[in-house]
This record gives C-alpha cells, sequence and structure tokens, in this order.
C-alpha cells in the first residue's frame, strides 16, 4: 500500500509536466520558457527542507525536526550546498523522562548529469557528521559520527522557481552515524542501499 501511495502521488505531479510537454510538441524553448531553464538562469540560491512535530499522547512520546538545506548553483551543472538538522525528543517512562537532542551538518556538491525539459537527475557527494546528547535520569551520555559518501536524486520543475526534489539511497561509509536520511542503513559500515522504501520527497526554493 505504500509503494501503491507513493506511486499515485508521483503520477499525479509528474503527468501534467508530461502532458504539457506533449501538448507542444516536445518544444525545448518552451519548456525552457515554462520552467526557467534558459542557458545562464541557472546561477542562483536554492532552499528547501522539513519540519515535523509530533506529540504522542498514548506513548508519551514528543517529537520535533528541523532540517533545512540551502545552496548555491553556479550553472545547471554545478551546485554546492548544506544541509542542516536538529531533532529533540522527550519519552517518558514511568517515573523517569528521557530527553535527547541531536544536532548534524552535511555539506554536499551537487553534479547535474541529466537535463530533459522540466527533469533533472543529480549526484549529491559530500560528507555527515552528527552529535547526541542524551539524558534518562542520570549523567548525560554524548555521542558523535560521520558518513562520506553519494546519494542519487532526481528534481522536477513545477513552475519557474519551484522544484520538487527526490533522493532515494546511498552509497559510502559511515562510523556511529545515526542521522542518516534512509532508515534501512545501518549506523557503521559501508555499501549501497538503492529501495523505493527509502525515497525521500521534498520541495526546493529556487531564489
Amino acid at each position: 500500500m505504500k509503494h501503491l501511495t507513493l506511486t499515485i502521488i508521483l503520477c499525479a505531479l509528474l503527468l501534467p509536466c508530461y502532458s504539457l510537454a506533449q501538448g507542444h510538441g516536445r518544444d525545448e524553448s518552451f519548456l525552457r520558457e515554462k520552467f526557467g531553464h534558459d542557458e545562464g538562469e541557472e546561477k542562483g540560491l536554492f532552499a528547501g527542507g522539513a519540519f515535523s512535530f509530533w506529540n504522542d499522547t498514548k506513548d508519551k512520546r514528543l517529537t520535533f525536526e528541523f532540517a533545512p538545506e540551502v545552496g548555491w548553483r553556479f550553472n545547471d551543472t554545478w551546485a554546492v550546498g548544506v544541509m542542516l538538522g536538529y531533532e529533540f525528543e522527550r519519552e517518558k517512562k514511568e517515573t523517569v523522562t528521557a530527553r535527547t537532542h541531536s544536532f548534524k551538518i552535511s555539506p554536499f556538491v551537487r553534479y547535474y548529469y541529466l537535463h530533459k525539459g522540466p527533469f533533472n537527475l543529480y549526484l549529491d557527494g559530500g560528507a555527515g557528521f552528527n552529535c547526541m546528547t542524551e539524558r534518562s535520569g542520570g549523567p548525560k551520555t554524548n555521542t558523535s559520527g560521520f558518513e562520506l559518501g553519494v546519494r542519487p536524486g532526481a528534481c522536477v520543475d513545477l513552475t519557474r522557481g519551484l522544484c520538487l526534489c527526490l533522493r532515494m539511497g546511498f552509497l559510502g561509509y559511515r562510523n556511529d552515524y545515526f542521522s542518516g536520511e534512509e532508515p534501512g542503513i545501518g549506523r557503521n559500515g559501508f555499501g549501497v542501499r538503492f529501495t523505493p522504501e527509502e525515497l525521500m520527497i521534498g520541495l526546493e526554493l529556487e531564489l
């Protein structure tokens, strides 16, 4: 059901772009005019991110997460950026309240290797560093880790200045890295994972 829902959402978002291109005879000049891909206009700032807040009254657990992303496009091939993240979690267990604060920073270099109308494919290569402070009725404990790797991605221009971004999978190495976007990948070791279950979808604003 999860895969079916995801497929329906993607089709609903991508079909209008496909119909638009079909209705204009796949005219590349029209697509550039509609979605802003004229040469020389790719340079600029882009920003995105995620925000979540949830209070589980049954399990007495509260979570808050804020993960902004910002970067700079040099041209239609290269860009650099950084993902930041802060997460707070509070969970009450009988008479003890556990609190966790997590931080991460992930600088990356982005390489766009395919442009086709409003569709773009890219690779994000970079590093990630995180740290976490936990306290559960006793002294604080600190944990830190890092990762090095590559994430494949794609973006679809919905309109000028706004695109839908998709990332799926990870190829690289991790050492006690617990802030990975892919829940199926462990905290230590190296390898590759490219599965639909780890598809991340977000909006990106081009300024």
